[in-house]
């Protein structure tokens, strides 16, 4: 059965910080971790999204907060922190960071925010509100007062204004594209696991092999070095000298067992001679060995 991989969730808030710097240019490291600043141009205007990851992130959404200071619906009121955009509205420990920052900034440099000044009074009243939101739902520049106030008041009806935005179903059309990659992607790695594991087998058969093959090897050579030092022209040269001179003190012996009268004749004659002849033999073998040895030698120097 193949493993599945579990990812913890200090692995899936990296991820999401990586997404962060995949999708946005201009990303700044404030504390690792937990801060980052993301740089902008809109309409001519530098602006910078100052993005925060509490402990609990990705489980909690992060918080966004935009400089300077700027008038627009997603922005929270007498503050610079975005709470009404989509990706924040909407966000799950699923969501994709980086594309949530990148669905912000598209806004601004789409809707050119304006700037507000210190001394500029708000407008709380839910006509200014909505008439700022028809930025992103130009619906809403139609209806009443009326019928302002009453989406204002009723959560059913916002719900359904937002499910039927095109920037929401964009994002949620991107999202679901992204999930089904990330599940074909999975699903290719599932089938070539177990080509893998087949080749990690294979793998672990030819070393097993090879350890095999050089124990073989080391076994055969110690013998080889055995047999080449016992076949050594050199040591047969000196093993036919020995054999000489033991061939030579057997025949001594017998003579000397024959001049004290422990064997007769016939024997003695015998024996002498067998001892003699080996003796010559051996001895004639190794001055023809040493001959050869010496011409070796000399041909190769």
């Amino acid at each position: 059965m193949l493993q599945r991989t579990y990812l913890t969730e200090q692995d899936i808030r990296k991820r999401q910080i990586d997404t962060l710097k995949i999708f946005n240019d201009n990303v700044t490291e404030i504390n690792e971790n937990s801060e980052y600043r993301v740089e902008f141009e809109a309409n001519g205007r530098n602006f910078s999204l100052n993005v925060i990851l509490n402990p609990e992130f990705p489980n909690e959404k992060p918080n966004i907060f935009i400089n300077p200071l700027i008038s627009h619906p997603w922005i929270l009121e007498n503050s610079n922190q975005i709470i009404g955009a989509p990706g924040l509205i909407n966000y799950t420990p699923h969501s994709d960071l980086g594309r949530v920052v990148q669905a912000i900034i598209r806004e601004f440099q789409r809707s050119v925010p304006h700037i507000t000044n210190e001394d500029k009074s708000t407008d709380t009243s839910p006509q200014s509100t909505y008439s700022n939101q028809s930025l992103m739902f130009p619906e809403l520049s139609e209806l009443t007062a009326e019928e302002l106030q009453e989406i204002f008041h009723n959560p059913d009806l916002q719900d359904k204004i937002l499910e039927s935005n095109p920037q929401l179903l964009e994002l949620d059309l991107e999202t679901e594209e992204l999930m089904t990659s990330i599940e074909e992607i999975a699903q290719g790695n599932i089938k070539k696991q177990q080509m893998l594991d087949d080749l990690k087998t294979d793998v672990l058969d030819r070393i097993s092999t090879i350890v095999q093959m050089k124990m073989s090897f080391e076994e055969l050579n110690r013998k080889h070095q055995k047999l080449s030092e016992m076949y050594d022209p050199h040591r047969i040269r000196d093993c036919l000298r020995e054999g000489a001179f033991k061939a030579d003190e057997d025949a001594e012996m017998v003579a000397e067992q024959f001049l004290l009268g422990n064997i007769p004749v016939e024997t003695f004659i015998a024996k002498f001679a067998e001892k003699r002849a080996l003796g010559q033999a051996r001895r004639a073998r190794e001055e023809r060995l040493a001959h050869q040895l010496a011409q070796l030698d000399k041909a190769t120097t």
